[in-house]
């Protein structure tokens, strides 16, 4: 998956990233041609986040067969869960960030 710059709309392999700054749940990358900086949308970062959140707790929720009942329901919500936060993944988009926040 080809990672689009929002400073010089220059394509480039997430391998070719050298330089991340995390910050919390915040990942910023750099630009290899440019030397901008930038990141997934804020509000995407938080989708994204309560995506996985919610696959983690039904996921554990079934391994350790709490209310089993609900087990369909369980799955059904972890399933929701990791496809919002794959199409966040692969469709977000990115934004500038005008300096790496320390």
């Amino acid at each position: 998956m080809k990672v689009t710059c929002p400073h010089c709309q220059e394509k480039m392999s997430p391998k070719d990233i050298k330089s991340i700054n995390k910050n919390s749940i915040y990942v910023e990358k750099q630009c290899p041609s440019c030397d901008g900086w930038f990141s997934l949308n804020k509000r995407l970062t938080k989708i994204k986040t309560l995506g996985m959140t919610l696959l983690l707790i039904t996921s554990l929720l079934n391994i350790f067969g709490i209310k089993s009942e609900y087990s369909i329901v369980f799955s059904s919500i972890g399933l929701v869960g990791v496809l919002v936060a794959l199409l966040i993944t692969f469709i977000g988009k990115n934004e500038k960030v005008d300096k790496p926040s320390q």
